[in-house]
C-alpha cells in the first residue's frame, strides 16, 4: 500500500484578512518554512472570528489534515476567540496558570491590562512561548487531531513557528515524509510564456519532476523539485543553460539585490533619474536593501519639464523637438545624472504610465529608459506596457534593473520590447 504523506493545512482568523484589509503574509512564510522543513502544505484557508463558523471550519481541517496550524486570534479583545474555541473542540477548560501570569508580569509589569486573560491556559495543550508579545501559543493533541495556534502578528508568528513549533512537530505526528529535492531559478526581464515552452518539455522528459513557476513584474522565479537528485539538477541545467544571461545571483530573487552585490563587489556607484516611476520606485526599490548607501547615490525625481532642464541640463528644443517621453530626453537625463553626481552608472526613465496624459504616438504605456557607464556610450531603450498605472511603474522599474543587471554582469544591451 502506498503512504499517504502527512500534510499540514493552514488557516488565518480574523475579518480583517476575509475583508481584504490585512494581506495573509503568514500563511506563505509558513508555507516556506514547513517546506524546507520536508512538510506537505494541502491547504491555505481564511476563518472568520466567530465562534460557530470558526468552530466548524477547523473541526472540517482536523479531519483533511494531520496537523492544523492557524494564525491570529489570540490576543486580549472581544474578537480573539481562537484560544476558547481551540479548547471547546478538544474539551479542554481554560485555567489560570500562575507560572505564565508570573511570567507576563516579569515582561511587562503588573498594570498590564491583559494579565489575567492571558494568564488563562487550555488545560490539555501545550504552551507555545511567545517571546516577543504576550499571547502564547497553544498546541493541542488529541489522537490524529493535532491544532497549533499561533498569533497574527507577523513578528511573533514567526519566532513562534521557528524557534518552539517546528522543532516539536515531528515529536507530534512523526518524521515528514521522504524529503524532495528542490533547485529554485530566479530570471529578470522575462515573462511567463518566455520559458513555458521549455518547461513543458521538460514535464514531458522528467515527468515525476513537479514544476513551478512565480511571475513578479519582470521577474521570475522557477522551482523544481522530486526524488531525484540528478533530475532535478538536469531540469534546472536545462534553464540555466537556455536562458543563462537572465539568471539573477540573488538569495531572495531581487532583482535590485542582485544590482546592489555587484556594484559592492566591483566598488562601483549608482544614481537614477526618473520621471514616471511614482515618487522614485527605482530608488525607493535599491534603498529598501540594507547598505544601499555604499552603492547608491541618490535619484533626481524630475516630472516637470523645467526641473529636467534645470537640474540635469535637459535642452529646451530637444523637450519641444522631441517631447520629455522619447530616448532623446532620457539620454540627456543620464547626461544630466553624470554632471551633478560622481555616478559610475545611471539609469534615467521618462513615460506615460496614466491613466491619463496618453497620445496617438505616445499612448499610455509608453516608456523610454537609458542605461550609461561613465564616459562611455549610453543604451537607449522603448517599452510599451499595456497595463495599469501601478503595473506599468513596477514592470519600468523591474525592467530596468534587470537590464542594468544583464549589462553589468552579461554584458548583453539593453533592447526595447513592447509587451
Amino acid at each position: 500500500m502506498q503512504e499517504v504523506p502527512m500534510s499540514v493545512e493552514i488557516i488565518a482568523i480574523g475579518h480583517e484578512v476575509l475583508h481584504g484589509m490585512v494581506l495573509n503574509t503568514n500563511a506563505a512564510f509558513i508555507s516556506a518554512e514547513l517546506l524546507k522543513a520536508g512538510w506537505n502544505v494541502t491547504r491555505h484557508s481564511v476563518l472568520p472570528d466567530d465562534p460557530e463558523p470558526l468552530e466548524a471550519g477547523l473541526r472540517e481541517a482536523l479531519q483533511r489534515a494531520d496537523i492544523v496550524i492557524t494564525t491570529g486570534g489570540l490576543g486580549p479583545t472581544c474578537d480573539d476567540i481562537t484560544r476558547n474555541v481551540a479548547s471547546k473542540i478538544f474539551d479542554s477548560p481554560l485555567k489560570r496558570d500562575p507560572i505564565l501570569a508570573e511570567e507576563l508580569e516579569r515582561r511587562f509589569g503588573k498594570n498590564l491590562l491583559s494579565l489575567e486573560d492571558q494568564s488563562l491556559a487550555p488545560v490539555k495543550a501545550k504552551r507555545l512561548s511567545n517571546r516577543i508579545g504576550t499571547a502564547s501559543g497553544w498546541l493541542f493533541s488529541e489522537k490524529d487531531h493535532h491544532l497549533a495556534i499561533l498569533p497574527g502578528p507577523p513578528r511573533e508568528m514567526a519566532a513562534m513557528l521557528t524557534d518552539v513549533l517546528l522543532p516539536q512537530i515531528s515529536q507530534v505526528i512523526g518524521q515528514p515524509p521522504k524529503m524532495s529535492f528542490v533547485k529554485i531559478a530566479h530570471l529578470c526581464c522575462l515573462r511567463e510564456d518566455d520559458v513555458d515552452p521549455l518547461l513543458r518539455k521538460l514535464s514531458v522528459d522528467f515527468p515525476t519532476i513537479h514544476v513551478g513557476i512565480y511571475s513578479g513584474y519582470g521577474a521570475l522565479t522557477v522551482r523544481f523539485s522530486g526524488q531525484t537528485e540528478r533530475e532535478v539538477e538536469s531540469c534546472q541545467q536545462a534553464l540555466e543553460r537556455d536562458f543563462a544571461t537572465y539568471l539573477l545571483e540573488s538569495t531572495h530573487g531581487k532583482i535590485e539585490e542582485a544590482v546592489h552585490h555587484w556594484f559592492k563587489d566591483h566598488k562601483k556607484t549608482l544614481a537614477f533619474a526618473e520621471s514616471c516611476t511614482g515618487g522614485g520606485k527605482l530608488a525607493s526599490q535599491i534603498t529598501a536593501l540594507p547598505g544601499a548607501s555604499e552603492v547608491f547615490l541618490g535619484s533626481l525625481v524630475v516630472y516637470a519639464d523645467q526641473l529636467k532642464i534645470d537640474i540635469l541640463g535637459v535642452s529646451e528644443n530637444t523637450l519641444r523637438t522631441h517631447g520629455a517621453v522619447s530616448g532623446e530626453v532620457v539620454q540627456e537625463m543620464v547626461a544630466g545624472v553624470f554632471k551633478v553626481t560622481r555616478a559610475d552608472w545611471a539609469i534615467a526613465v521618462s513615460g506615460v504610465a496614466g491613466p491619463t496624459g496618453g497620445s496617438s504616438d505616445k499612448p499610455v504605456g509608453t516608456v523610454w529608459g537609458a542605461i550609461g557607464e561613465r564616459g562611455k556610450p549610453m543604451e537607449v531603450a522603448h517599452m510599451f506596457l499595456p497595463a495599469t498605472r501601478e503595473t506599468i511603474i513596477a514592470v519600468s522599474t523591474n525592467r530596468l534593473l534587470g537590464a542594468l543587471w544583464r549589462k553589468v554582469r552579461y554584458n548583453v544591451p539593453f533592447r526595447s520590447f513592447e509587451r
